[in-house]
């Protein structure tokens, strides 16, 4: 599979393919309000599973997959790593000593460096909402042509200048990289190198230039195909059809995150002394899966 047909959605599921750009969109801006609001490990990580599960549903490829993967465990492990040496809440519990605060040099400047448990949970917290987030994102780049995306962002009254930029920058990223891997492959065979990193390595302070001059030959295009096909006219602008069961479906969740937030700020209040002892079942939900 070639770089650039790794970032299209060419290859899923019918049912994620037709689904409507507005639906992806919403669910995708919940889903992370969701993420930001809810602090329980164990809820999150059920949301992480489920927006796994839309990957399976939607049949994404095996190379898809384990770019998924190595994202994924890129992001936790950075995350985890981070949290647990620089970790600066009380309490916090050292599972390893690193540097001794008493080792000279080092220790006198850094004051000490340990592992520390609370870090390694608050990081794993932190790495599974960006997870979710970039889950869901990649589900959407993986399923929806970016005329979809294009559609929604026009339907919701955004300028049509700001929505086909925030889209050629999504969809340019593959071209882009598909450009410098045909650059990096006329350099190595102008130069008669072996196939290998070190070749890749080598050309990598030469493929600026052709780069770049390639990008501005596919930008020219595609600027007079736009101006040329009137796509910024009021005229050629018109309202999609959006299926009634999607709409249904995005209002529930909707009134679903409105209502977890909701749920979190009151509990938030009654920490703060602002307390009503009819809002206790509120509060004891919160306080168990929020």
């Amino acid at each position: 599979m070639s770089v650039r047909q790794l970032w299209e959605g060419c290859d899923a599921a019918v049912w994620a393919q037709k689904l409507d750009g507005r639906t992806k969109l919403l669910v995708l801006f919940l889903v992370a309000v969701l993420a930001i609001v809810i602090d329980n490990p164990r809820t999150l990580f059920l949301l992480f599973t489920a927006s796994l599960l839309l990957h399976l549903f939607a049949r994404i490829s095996v190379y898809k997959w384990q770019v998924l993967a190595i994202l994924l465990l890129l992001g936790l492990w950075g995350s985890m790593f981070s949290q647990a040496l620089f970790f600066a809440q009380t309490p916090r519990t050292p599972l390893i000593v690193l540097i001794e605060p008493s080792m000279p040099v080092l220790g006198q400047i850094t004051g000490g460096l340990s592992v520390y448990r609370e870090g390694v949970i608050y990081g794993a917290v932190q790495g599974i909402r960006s997870s979710i987030m970039l889950t869901l994102g990649l589900f959407v780049c993986w399923t929806s042509d970016p005329r979809q995306l294009l559609k929604a962002l026009i339907s919701w009254r955004l300028s049509p200048q700001i929505a086909f930029m925030l889209v050629t920058a999504i969809r340019f990223l593959p071209v882009l990289a598909a450009e410098a891997g045909e650059v990096i492959i006329a350099l190595r065979l102008r130069s008669d190198t072996q196939v290998g990193r070190k070749s890749v390595i080598r050309h990598l302070p030469y493929i600026a230039k052709p780069l770049l001059a390639r990008c501005l030959r596919r930008a020219q295009t595609l600027a007079l195909s736009v101006v040329s096909r009137g796509f910024f006219l009021a005229t050629a602008r018109k309202n999609e059809f959006w299926a009634f069961n999607e709409k249904i479906v995005c209002l529930m969740l909707v009134a679903f995150t409105v209502g977890i937030a909701v749920s979190k700020v009151a509990y938030l209040l009654s920490e703060q002394g602002l307390y009503f002892g009819d809002l206790r079942i509120v509060y004891d939900w919160t306080k168990l899966y929020l």
